[in-house]
């Protein structure tokens, strides 16, 4: 399975929310929607849509909805231990970048995975000081930038996730039973990453809790650092 590719270790994630669009405020640009076409929202709803991607949506309809200013057509997405895949990119190296990855990836339809990952760094992989922040969100506001310490208010108690600095850096692990376990369902993955700046502590903090293991969201250089959901990734169901 693809999922399985990218995250390539088990992480309860957070479950699927009920689509609300009386909550939507977005007003999303001209170039985001086709001239007779529907408006993309930038609603995340695990499960079901990000935005006007579907389950049932392809790569071409995309296309005509979207425009060939937003949607890069048979694109190469990186994932995990070197994995390459084909698929499509929207907003591609902007703030609301997303990649979808395809069921059917020879005809790039039914869409699997979706991929926020803005882009966060330059062209040397430093971190961008001053991101601008991401449209793509879900009904109660998580989002790219949402920090450790928030995810612990909205969770409850603190959780496990994966040492930075390896392919698997950063994931969130186990809810501990919190409120975003939702049962565990695998609809909504996050990662985490280091703030846009960091002081000289902070720095320290950082390698603290680099490599393979698993740390508790409560330790005291996790607490310091607060590091920031950089990647999400949203699984689409028929």
């Amino acid at each position: 399975m693809i999922r399985l590719l990218l995250i390539g270790l088990p992480i309860l994630l957070w479950a699927c929310q009920p689509e609300d669009s009386s909550r939507n405020t977005t007003t999303p640009s001209t170039a985001d929607r086709d001239t007779a076409g529907p408006v993309n929202d930038f609603r995340i709803v695990p499960g079901q849509r990000a935005g006007l991607i579907h389950y049932s949506t392809s790569e071409s309809e995309l296309l005509r909805l979207l425009g060939a200013s937003v949607v890069t057509t048979g694109d190469t997405v990186y994932g995990a231990e070197g994995e390459v895949f084909i698929g499509t990119t929207l907003y591609k190296g902007t703030a609301d970048e997303a990649q979808i990855l395809y069921r059917d990836s020879s005809q790039r339809q039914h869409p699997e995975l979706v991929l926020i990952r803005p882009t966060l760094t330059d062209i040397d992989g430093n971190l961008l000081p001053n991101p601008k922040p991401t449209r793509w969100t879900t009904a109660d506001g998580l989002r790219i930038g949402t920090t450790l310490h928030e995810l612990e208010r909205r969770n409850g108690k603190p959780f496990r996730l994966w040492g930075f600095g390896w392919d698997y850096g950063g994931n969130v692990s186990d809810w501990q039973g919190g409120r975003l376990e939702k049962g565990g369902r695998s609809l909504l993955a996050m990662t985490l990453g280091p703030p846009p700046t960091m002081t000289s502590a902070q720095q320290k903090d950082y390698e603290a809790v680099m490599g393979d293991g698993e740390f508790m969201s409560s330790l005291a250089p996790l607490q310091r650092l607060d590091p920031v959901v950089q990647v999400m990734q949203v699984t689409l169901e028929p």
